[in-house]
């Protein structure tokens, strides 16, 4: 957790060089496997994805690393919880870099050692949103002057150095949680309010989302290239040696690590895109129908006199503007599938190409599987105002892709609320010709129906719709993780195992030092563009 009076990396960067530092990063991964940088492949292979959600809980040697793991999985089930010590992070941190958000435990009355305060200031230096400091043991407070002498403390240990002054920050501004392993309930006050506070806090905060910032991946990508400068080429053991194969299975498996996160990100933002797209399009459609409203009745005036006809000819205005703003929809859903095929056709080509070039026997990575959102006309939705038949409404194209959705809503049946509506002041002229002011107060009840029934119609849509492609998208989602685990499953099964034996023949010095050069140039490269934002 980077001092908040410092800007960090990702105040400076966006998604550019997010994009720029896992491209450097799977490139690293692949070198490794050319150059036989195992150490390298290794580390790489056991990043998690950007938006992994696992925590690490790095506990001192006198915090309650043990209590409050506990606690946190019994009240967050759900969080995939690993634990490590904190001071033999000092000398190796990837335990630490391999997590997309750290738990720092300390304890509040702890006096820490030179390795594991070491080790705490670089966690707690962390981009911001990464950390989350908890200082346990907080019940032996006794108030606001043990509070102070606490934050104290942790500002000289943590983010500042010793010749620096204090502050006067207390704990909440440094963003230190306090915790205890006793009830809250059994605490007094001014404790009892603050502990019970930061209890509710930390739990918010382990269950929001976490992306790796552009920080910490700069930070691993420096990690991994320090491994490659002081990787020898050749095997990881010493006496043992690689078969050829299991070079191009490494391989394999950084292109489809890139590959997984290229094809889950293209279905994720596509369909965040098209939720957009069409709530957006939705309200233009509800905006043209209301304003065209008054001029389609004025236009049939002489059926509008009469109640049953008047439901009809609202309702196919309805049915005639919801379809044609289905039709485009259609076109636009099918336009983003397609997107999304070609990405996964491009990973699945690049890992075909991969498996061959590199000689991997046993594996078949086969095609991608099918891209299509035309899966959710099997889940229409109820609109409001009735249910839907089943069948094609009328003025809605028949191939939709999301014809359930659109189906459903598009095709309600109307309530008869204005025959009702229309059905008032119509006995005076039963069997005879309405008179002008009468059809003049027809039109006007028509058009309230229409507008209600209008808004009515697209509220259906906007819900159904966006629902029914979130749906498909994870469906969707899901086959294409089944069929990317599989191929990584096939690969560990060729993996063959290791032999004594002589080192290979592997590339020259004079080629190591030239791949490891290329990617140090990436990576100045980069951190210029990020210093000039």
């Amino acid at each position: 957790m980077a001092d908040p009076d410092t800007p960090g990396p990702a105040d400076r960067t966006g998604d550019a060089l997010v994009t720029d530092l896992e491209a450097l990063i799977e490139d690293t991964a692949r070198a490794a496997a050319r150059h036989g940088w195992a150490a390298v492949a290794e580390a790489a292979a056991a990043l998690p994805e950007r938006d992994d959600r696992s925590v690490l809980l790095c506990a001192s040697p006198k915090a309650d690393g043990t209590a409050l793991a506990a606690h946190l999985r019994a009240r967050l089930p759900e969080l995939e919880l690993r634990t490590a010590p904190l001071e033999p992070l000092h000398a190796d941190p990837y335990e630490a870099l391999r997590a997309n958000r750290v738990v720092l435990a300390l304890g509040c009355a702890e006096l820490l050692s030179p390795a594991a305060a070491a080790a705490g200031s670089a966690l707690a230096a962390r981009p911001p949103g990464t950390v989350l400091v908890v200082l346990t043991g907080a019940d032996a407070l006794s108030g606001d002057d043990d509070l102070a002498l606490v934050a104290r403390r942790i500002r000289r240990v943590l983010y500042a150095g010793t010749d620096e002054q204090w502050t006067g920050r207390g704990l909440a501004e440094l963003g230190c949680l306090l915790w205890s392993a006793e009830d809250p309930a059994d605490i007094t006050e001014p404790l009892h309010g603050l502990l019970a506070h930061d209890a509710a806090a930390l739990e918010e905060r382990l269950r929001s989302a976490v992306a790796a910032p552009p920080g910490l991946l700069h930070d691993r990508a420096v990690h991994l290239l320090g491994l490659a400068a002081g990787s020898p080429a050749g095997p990881a053991g010493a006496g043992e040696v690689r078969r050829p194969a299991t070079d191009g299975i490494t391989e394999a498996r950084a292109v489809l690590k890139s590959g997984r996160r290229k094809v889950l990100r293209a279905v994720d933002a596509e369909t965040a895109a098209a939720e957009r797209e069409i709530v957006s399009t939705l309200r233009v459609a509800e905006q043209d129908l209301l304003r065209g409203l008054d001029g389609f009745l004025e236009r049939h005036r002489q059926e509008v006199s009469e109640p049953g006809r008047a439901r009809r000819l609202v309702s196919g205005y309805v049915d005639r503007g919801t379809g044609s703003w289905a039709t485009a929809a259609v076109s636009g859903l099918r336009a983003r599938a397609a997107r999304i095929d070609l990405v996964a056709t491009e990973v699945f080509r690049e890992l075909e190409q991969t498996v061959a070039a590199r000689g991997v026997d046993g594996v078949t990575v086969g095609a991608p599987p099918p891209v299509s959102l035309d899966g959710a006309a099997r889940g229409p939705a109820a609109a409001p105002g009735g249910r839907p038949t089943g069948g094609k409404p009328s003025g809605v194209p028949t191939e939709m892709v999301v014809g359930g959705a659109i189906g459903a809503a598009a095709g309600a049946v109307l309530t008869s609320g204005l025959g009702t509506l229309l059905g008032a002041g119509m006995g005076a002229a039963a069997g005879g010709v309405l008179h002008h002011r009468q059809t003049e107060l027809q039109i006007g009840r028509a058009a309230a129906y229409g507008r209600s029934a209008v808004r009515e119609r697209v509220g259906a849509l906007t819900v159904g719709v966006p629902a029914a492609v979130r749906r498909e998208a994870e469906a969707l989602r899901r086959s294409m993780e089944r069929a990317l685990d599989r191929i990584g499953r096939d690969l560990e099964a060729a993996r063959p195992p290791r032999e004594p034996g002589p080192r290979p023949a592997r590339g020259t010095d004079a080629e190591t030092a030239g791949a490891l050069g290329g990617l140090r140039r990436q990576l100045a490269a980069l951190e210029a563009t990020a210093a000039d934002h």
